[in-house]
């Protein structure tokens, strides 16, 4: 078996109230237009006025949510600092290519430029906590956080000191971005209000959304209240190989489907992916109660991010919120 990743503290920021988890659903934050953006905390918190000047929405919400998940974990200088991401910081790419057109490829401010580089966040999580230690990004689209979680098992389980390792994901949405990929349909042609995508899963598409998840994870079960024993990925599956990759994971560790109390599931109301969804909820006993978040997430290549978190949340007070 391998290395379970103890969850010691999550921190998300995101369109829901979760920064301050206290909150979380109260109330709960909505959109008709299809895309759901992120409720942005008080982010000098953490960051000086200096440097926040020059920075962009996503450098903010990383290092914000990051240096908090630490602190919450009572983490002064963790022992890695590992995230995925599919984007990077979009924003700031849109900005260096709108200055480069603008400016003939002449006299162009670099900033945007640096700031859009995939690993900035790490970047600057890492000269804040004074972490010389691994700094790894992984970006590989829909795989970024769950590859970033995988390098944080496989390193745990190494022989040596390291214990605990920041962890985690982000992506964000801008105006541009959603008009890009509006024209491939990847989102809802007739745009439901979010609180009702699932009530729409007879057409294809789904909503826009974007956050930032970061998770402080050990090998020692400490105060956790929540694991990760298993991470399987897998390629434009059919709905058989996800059944069998599904059971293989509850094999090992001797559980059934029927087993399960609680599927937290990415459901995200789109036609094309629902002949993977169903059979799968089908395959659950009767008890098992069905978790979907992406109505208060939004549809973005980390997402699963919120999902674990929700699932952290859900067993740190015993309770599945009313979403």
């Amino acid at each position: 078996m391998t290395q379970p990743l103890y969850i010691i503290s999550a921190c998300t920021i995101s369109p829901q109230h979760t920064y301050d988890e206290e909150h979380f659903l109260d109330p709960a934050m909505t959109a008709d237009d299809g895309q759901l953006y992120v409720i942005d905390p008080d982010y000098t918190r953490y960051i000086s006025p200096v440097a926040i000047r020059r920075m962009s929405r996503m450098l903010k919400r990383g290092i914000t949510a990051g240096m908090k998940c630490l602190e919450d974990a009572g983490v002064t200088t963790p022992d890695a600092i590992i995230i995925g991401t599919a984007r990077g910081s979009v924003t700031d790419m849109e900005n260096f290519m709108k200055d480069m057109i603008k400016m003939e490829e002449q006299a162009l401010n670099p900033t945007s430029f640096i700031q859009s580089t995939y690993n900035s966040v790490n970047g600057w999580i890492a000269m804040m906590t004074k972490c010389t230690a691994y700094n790894q990004t992984y970006v590989h689209r829909g795989f970024s956080l769950e590859l970033s979680l995988l390098d944080a098992q496989l390193l745990l389980s190494e022989p040596g000191d390291k214990k605990y390792l920041l962890t985690g994901g982000f992506d964000e949405l801008t105006s541009e971005y959603f008009i890009i990929r509006e024209k491939i349909d990847y989102y809802k042609k007739d745009i439901p209000p979010s609180p009702e995508l699932l009530a729409h899963y007879d057409t294809p598409g789904t909503i826009a959304g974007e956050g930032a998840h970061f998770f402080t994870v050990s090998n020692d079960p400490g105060k956790a209240v929540c694991a990760i024993h298993n991470i399987a990925m897998l390629q434009q599956p059919s709905a058989k190989e996800l059944l069998d990759a599904t059971a293989d994971v509850l094999s090992q560790n001797r559980l059934k489907i029927e087993d399960i109390d609680i599927l937290v599931c990415g459901m995200n109301g789109d036609s094309r992916n629902r002949f993977l969804i169903d059979p799968l909820i089908a395959n659950c006993a009767a008890s098992t109660t069905i978790v979907s978040f992406k109505q208060l997430s939004g549809e973005y290549d980390t997402a699963s991010g919120f999902g674990l978190w929700l699932t952290n949340y859900i067993c740190k007070h015993n309770y599945v919120p009313p979403a």
